[in-house]
């Protein structure tokens, strides 16, 4: 189903809302997303998996051009897998709620034009609109299972010379185990770092198999080199999880992202 923002009642630009919008991205995370909006191949799109709130998605139109249609993917289900074990994304909240707010902020920020709400899951997402994309983010379901198949069909869909961005890449096993099971047996997507969990890679190739060739060694040992990360990471995490059980306190803003 595909939604369109109703028109704001007080328009504010795009940099005066987003710090006020909720959510797991950093700011350092935010300004990576706009940049790479602003460097996708001409007469493409961009899409998300995962707009919770709207605070990735007005990321990515801050750095896009007016031109650019951004297609957000999240069906507001209440049943995603958020970044902390045995929470989902909507936990505490109706989804319905947070849907409402993601539309609220697209339309303070003046984006209703600009964004078309697909309200389905990732896996439903239309072939044509993956295919034209420049750029895409993926941010959806943290499970293994879910987190593979989303990789899978960006990798075979996304414009050559396209972007894609992955949250929670390093920091999550399941998006983890995805990475390690897609990505880095593709020679047709290069590595090119990481800010916190946002891991960035871009396509060099065309096929599938990128021609033939295999994956080069320096690029997979870039992409295993940071798979420690994960280690500590949930050491971290499990000493937050801990915190928690033996007090009240809340740890979300502590939480590693």
């Amino acid at each position: 189903m595909r939604y369109r923002c109703t028109s704001p009642t007080a328009e504010e630009s795009v940099s005066e809302i987003l710090p006020r919008v909720a959510g797991w991205l950093t700011p350092a995370q935010a300004a990576i997303l706009s940049e790479l909006a602003s460097h996708i191949p001409v007469g493409t799109h961009i899409v998300e998996f995962g707009s919770f709130l709207g605070r990735s998605t007005l990321s990515l139109l801050s750095g896009a051009s007016e031109d650019v249609t951004l297609y957000a993917v999240d069906p507001y289900a209440g049943d995603e897998v958020g970044p902390r074990p045995g929470r989902t994304a909507h936990s505490g909240v109706d989804p319905e709620t947070t849907h409402l707010e993601f539309h609220k902020n697209l339309g303070l920020a003046g984006a209703e034009g600009r964004v078309t709400h697909l309200r389905i899951r990732s896996e439903q997402t239309p072939d044509d609109v993956l295919e034209g994309a420049g750029l895409v983010f993926v941010d959806g379901s943290h499970r293994f299972r879910d987190a593979a198949q989303d990789l899978r069909r960006v990798c075979g869909r996304l414009t050559p010379g396209g972007w894609l961005a992955v949250h929670d890449a390093f920091y999550s096993v399941g998006v983890t185990l995805a990475i390690t099971t897609v990505l880095l047996r593709r020679p047709d997507f290069t590595y090119r770092g990481r800010s916190g969990s946002l891991a960035v890679y871009r396509r060099t190739g065309r096929g599938p198999d990128g021609g033939g060739a295999r994956p080069s060694r320096g690029n997979r040992l870039r992409q295993v080199a940071e798979l420690p990360t994960l280690g500590g990471v949930c050491v971290r995490k499990t000493g937050l999880l801990i915190a928690a059980a033996c007090s009240a306190g809340d740890i979300d803003a502590r939480w590693p992202h």
